[in-house]
């Protein structure tokens, strides 16, 4: 069996929890997307973008944030499959960083 690295069990661990967040749309992506029809239309392709462009973020927050795994973590991330209880917040805020820095902080 080929050696899988940490931040992919990591990544694993937690993206069906990160999928779901992706997913979730704020108040004027629900009013938009509700204009349109189901599976079409404008509202459907600006949420694909934006899911996909999400979870991409999350994907670096989440190799970012396994680096900083203990050697006793990523012991257990091997053994279970899952990830310490700090690490979804952790990741939350890398992702956040991640935004914003992409949009050029306060006057991006």
């Amino acid at each position: 069996m080929a050696k899988v690295r940490d931040e992919r069990l990591a990544w694993l661990a937690v993206r069906d929890r990160l999928n779901r967040r992706s997913r979730r749309r704020s108040v004027l992506g629900r009013l938009f997307g509700n204009l349109t029809p189901t599976g079409t239309g404008f509202g459907t392709d600006l949420s694909r973008g934006s899911v996909k462009s999400r979870m991409m973020r999350y994907s670096f927050a989440v190799d970012d944030v396994a680096q900083r795994l203990t050697p006793e973590e990523r012991q257990a991330l091997r053994a279970t499959g899952q990830v310490p209880d700090w690490f979804l917040g952790a990741v939350e805020k890398r992702f956040r960083e991640l935004r914003w820095r992409r949009r050029g902080g306060i006057f991006g």
